[in-house]
């Protein structure tokens, strides 16, 4: 565990290897969370985005566009 302080403008430096641990690079966007008092989560915007595009890539190999087109004709059905 490693302790960092909190300067008086709010800012947190986050040492290198937690950095490099949690696979962070700076310049970075980070998503902050709250998870409860006391308790902030801090995750890389970069990193979310490449997990997401690895299960979209995954969940999407089967997709056509043949098959969209029959699902958006059947949900329009379904709308009447």
């Amino acid at each position: 565990m490693t302790t960092v302080e909190l300067d008086s403008k709010g800012r947190v430096v986050i040492p290198k290897d937690i950095r490099k641990q949690s696979g962070i690079s700076a310049p970075s966007e980070l998503v902050v969370t709250v998870e409860g008092e006391g308790r902030i989560s801090l995750q890389s915007v970069d990193v979310n985005l490449k997990n997401a595009q690895r299960i979209a890539r995954r969940r999407l190999r089967s997709w056509t566009e043949e098959r969209h087109e029959e699902d958006r004709l059947v949900r329009r059905e379904n709308l009447k």
